[in-house]
């Protein structure tokens, strides 16, 4: 089994299709049936069941599938390595929203080169991308659950409440949420996964007035007046200090999360990755 043989063996895993796998590595479908025949005949193992004319996965591929992407990245990682010197050392980012618009600009900001390239998704999206091999590091707020990843605390990130009036006392969740529509983060989103976690906890209902990706919209529909919404306090800071959203305290609960450098356990160290390291934690200190 060589390595063209996992990729192609992946292919087919992730698209759950011959002839889509053969489309995406540019192959005939004949060659890919031909590949994935010659290994479940070589070590005598099934790993796929062709059932009403549709692929599925058995646990032994889907053990094959956990290893081989393993090896292929380790294998990526190795060329990189070979290839690349020091001056020209990249780095693949990826940073959440709340991360990207208010911590990411300015710790980049020192780093030399521009080899450095950052995409910004929530935690569930960079969390697979690591996964893939397709980041070399992600900076997020959420929750992180597969076991290939390492996670680094950085920093501490308070969620607030907000709206456009100010409220006379604190509000409990179970209030916030008879008083206001709740202006929510998409699916995925670290910020919603605490708020629904907490509202969960205390079995309160909510209603949704928003579901939305984009953070500056969010706090502008607080500002119109048109529900609360949970956000980070470093995103709400300029509406607050300029008295266009006030915060509401919250009675009975504390949403606090922390800032975590993601990084997959095999990922090669290189100079570029070890500098963004070193400037996130240094940026954590001066704040």
């Amino acid at each position: 089994m060589t390595l063209r043989d996992l990729e192609v063996f992946l292919a087919v895993y992730e698209h759950n299709s011959m002839r889509k796998a053969a489309e995406a590595l540019y192959i005939s479908q004949p060659s890919v049936s031909g590949v994935i025949r010659g290994i479940e005949e070589e070590y005598q193992v099934r790993l796929f069941e062709r059932l009403n004319h549709r692929l599925h996965i058995t646990p032994e591929g889907e053990a094959l599938a956990s290893r081989a992407r393993r090896l292929l990245s380790q294998f990526q990682e190795l060329e990189h390595s070979l290839k690349a010197s020091a001056e020209h050392d990249s780095l693949r980012i990826g940073a959440t929203l709340t991360v990207g618009t208010c911590v990411l600009p300015g710790i980049l900001k020192p780093m030399k080169g521009p080899h450095t390239w950052v995409l910004v998704e929530n935690t569930r999206a960079i969390e697979a991308r690591l996964v893939k091999g397709e980041l070399d590091i992600g900076f997020v707020e959420g929750e992180i659950q597969h076991p290939d990843l390492e996670i680094s605390p950085i920093m501490e990130d308070p969620l607030i409440a907000v709206c456009n009036q100010p409220n006379k006392g604190a509000l409990s969740l179970a209030e916030l949420c008879q008083k206001y529509p709740l202006l929510m983060r998409e699916p995925g989103s670290g910020t919603r996964s605490m708020l629904e976690e907490a509202l969960t906890q205390r079995g309160v209902p909510w209603q949704e007035g928003w579901v939305c990706s984009n953070t500056q919209a969010l706090l502008r529909a607080a500002e119109a007046g048109l529900g609360v919404t949970v956000i980070s306090r470093l995103l709400a800071q300029d509406a607050l200090s300029a008295g266009r959203l006030f915060e509401i305290p919250l009675s009975d609960c504390q949403l606090e999360r922390s800032f975590r450098l993601v990084w997959h356990k095999d990922k090669f160290q290189g100079p570029a990755f070890q500098s963004f390291c070193a400037l996130c934690r240094e940026y954590a200190q001066g704040i």
